[in-house]
């Protein structure tokens, strides 16, 4: 019981103690930063993979022209613009099988690191 007193006193003493805890606070910053600049980027990815989806099964009927095409990929740029996502019409491919309509959206995100930008790449397609 004495010796583990001891060592932990010797422990704190020559600073030991404190350089692990200023290690784990290190670590918990950085953590709490790439939170800050990852999760938005996958929030606003989330919510634009549910109203692609929602867009999908409210443009199942009549999607054969092409000017209907067209809206649905003005719709999903909209919702992307209004969630800060810079969506161009090339990233947006619309096709219909049968009686469903697929809407696939690929884009790029750039995130501004300290030392460097790192792109987070997103892709996904919804469908009714």
């Amino acid at each position: 019981m004495k010796t583990a007193f001891i060592t932990a006193k010797s422990l704190h003493a020559s600073g030991k103690g404190n350089l692990g805890c200023l290690f784990s606070l290190l670590i918990i910053v950085a953590l709490g930063y790439l939170g800050y600049k990852f999760v938005p980027h996958y929030m606003s990815h989330y919510q634009l993979k549910d109203a692609v989806t929602e867009i999908a099964v409210y443009r199942a009927v009549g999607t054969g022209t092409g000017s209907e095409k067209q809206t649905i990929q003005q719709e999903v740029i909209a919702k992307a613009k209004e969630l800060g996502i810079v969506l161009k019409r090339e990233d947006i491919k619309v096709r219909q099988e049968e009686e469903k309509v697929y809407i696939t959206v690929k884009y790029t995100v750039p995130v501004d690191l300290p030392n460097q930008i790192y792109n987070l790449d997103f892709e996904f397609t919804g469908h009714n």
